[in-house]
């Protein structure tokens, strides 16, 4: 192992060295879809088959909690969105808990907090599905509002994002697809045996920001550390995750060359 590499590694170390880890089983249905991106080929030249997993009932999770609850299983296909340091405002982070508090409202839940509802068994599967899906939505709605600087809407900047997340594409882990926007990034990943998400993408973040700092002469954190994630349940998630990627440019009402859009195989 080189000396970078070394350095690398520690430093990943002490990153996931932050987060308390446990671990235990979830309920969920097992599923697997394969596919063949042109861009993978064996020696033949003949492409090689990619498998991409869904949530394992009987694998282990790994969970970890700082602001948001974390769940990572290695081998599992993710949906990731990680954003800049000055993406969401205080008075738009407070506008997203007044509409939460006012779906509560609506739904009967006026006195209690989303963790009590989520938590309460009496209350119905579904119901708490849809406020999980309200939360998620207005959040990554209100990311879509570019606020902050937006540095990334420069393609000089994307691209620095970009390369960073491909660099150990095939090696570590496989990239579905991912698009870059001007304030946030979202991905599709899939981890190898070996590799945390983690620590994977504290590395990405910390050398895109890095590079991104040097070219723009700026200080200070790029990326905001903590990540949002959700492993893929099934087939049908997968395939909204996949539209909602790549229109996600379109319905953010970004001109071309405002956003970088990659998949595997293209």
């Amino acid at each position: 192992m080189s000396v970078l590499a070394r350095i690398e590694y520690i430093i990943q170390w002490l990153f996931a060295g932050m987060l308390i880890l446990t671990t235990r089983r979830v309920d969920l249905r097992k599923a697997t879809l394969r596919v063949v991106p042109r861009a993978s080929q064996n020696k033949t030249g003949k492409p090689m088959e990619s498998i991409w997993n869904f949530y394992d009932p009987d694998a282990e999770i790994l969970e970890s909690s700082r602001n948001l609850p974390h769940r990572d299983q290695t081998g599992a296909l993710t949906f990731v969105t990680m954003r800049l340091a000055d993406s969401m405002p205080m008075e738009v982070v407070r506008r997203w808990h007044n509409e939460i508090a006012s779906w509560l409202t609506e739904h009967g839940f006026e006195s209690r907090t989303v963790d009590d509802v989520l938590c309460d068994p009496t209350i119905a599967p579904r119901l708490k599905q849809d406020l999980q899906r309200f939360k998620c939505r207005r959040w990554h709605g209100h990311l879509d509002d570019c606020h902050g600087k937006c540095p990334l809407r420069d393609p000089k900047l994307a691209s620095e994002v970009s390369e960073s997340m491909l660099h150990f594409n095939a090696t570590r882990y496989d990239l579905e697809r991912f698009v870059i926007m001007p304030n946030h990034a979202h991905v599709l990943i899939q981890m190898r045996p070996g590799f945390e998400l983690r620590r994977q993408f504290s590395s990405i973040m910390r050398f895109s920001g890095r590079r991104i700092n040097k070219l723009t002469g700026r200080a200070g954190a790029f990326w905001q550390s903590e990540l949002f994630d959700h492993i893929v349940r099934s087939l049908e998630q997968f395939q909204y995750l996949q539209r909602y990627i790549f229109d996600n440019p379109t319905k953010a009402n970004l001109r071309k060359g405002e956003s970088l859009f990659w998949k595997c195989g293209s």
